[in-house]
């Protein structure tokens, strides 16, 4: 198996100086290229992922673009400029997929909820940029997939809730945070179930903040011993959402390998 690169890194754009045109591609070429296992056999679909703002510029932690580089996809960042929600449609018309990524926690507002004293909150932009990018996905049916805070963020752009700390509030359940290593249980007949080919496997955990109301639409298709659901997707339509509690971006499995090929092959069939 190949080695992964390290995640560490973080990609940057300047909101000062902002040279950004909805659908083009801003990796170089020679990124794009120096990718292990690169396949040129076919068309390679364009993939979307939502930014975080930060000291004045948009970033994410490169392990994602370089996870759907490796899958055969093409890696583009959105800005989060939810001020310019025209521009934003314009993106996402050019586009084959959508990933949400991890983040920090979205204002408790969007589930009607006051914030608790242990939230980490994110920049409120990014939220309302993905939720103009999500809701123009869906009605495009492009697929989507959500990792970690994107997967609260699905859950909560379907009409669900969250449950804001789980250590205040299920403190019978077990770590979540930090890396914690634990079993999932996967649900049979599911999106999940057929791209593992497994009941049960070990994820990695980052996440203190769990899914409460299950949005409208979506089902259940992975929980933790405890309880906490690790997995949803769509029940019909959109054709294709997914969201996972874990990363796969920052493992290195055969299973996290065939989460975001089976993304980017979903995308390619437009």
């Amino acid at each position: 198996m190949q080695k992964r690169i390290s995640h560490r890194h973080i990609f940057r754009l300047n909101s000062g100086g902002l040279a950004f045109s909805a659908g083009t591609n801003i990796f170089s070429s020679k990124l794009v290229s120096s990718i292990p296992g690169e396949c040129m056999d076919h068309k390679r679909p364009v993939i979307g992922i939502t930014t975080d703002i930060k000291d004045g510029s948009f970033v994410i932690e490169d392990a994602y673009a370089r996870a759907i580089a490796r899958a055969g996809g093409i890696p583009i960042l959105i800005p989060s400029i939810p001020e310019s929600p025209g521009l934003l449609k314009e993106t996402v018309s050019r586009i084959d997929g959508l990933l949400l990524p991890g983040s920090r926690d979205m204002d408790p507002k969007f589930y009607n909820e006051e914030p608790h004293p242990k939230l980490r909150p994110m920049s409120i932009e990014r939220t309302e940029t993905e939720f103009i990018v999500l809701k123009e996905s869906r009605e495009r049916s492009i697929p989507v997939l959500g990792i970690c805070g994107g997967m609260q963020l699905l859950n909560v752009f379907f009409g669900g809730s969250l449950y804001q700390d789980i250590s205040s509030l299920l403190p019978d359940a077990m770590p979540h945070e930090k890396g914690a290593v634990h079993d999932i249980l996967i649900e049979d007949g599911t999106l999940l179930h057929k791209m593992s080919g497994a009941s049960k496997f070990q994820v990695n955990s980052y996440h203190h903040q769990a899914l409460k109301e299950i949005g409208r639409g979506l089902r259940v298709s992975a929980t933790a011993p405890d309880g906490i659901v690790e997995g949803i997707e769509s029940r019909g339509e959109p054709r294709y959402v997914l969201g996972i509690q874990w990363h796969p971006e920052r493992g290195d499995s055969e299973l996290a390998d065939r989460i975001f090929e089976s993304f980017v092959e979903e995308c390619r069939r437009g």
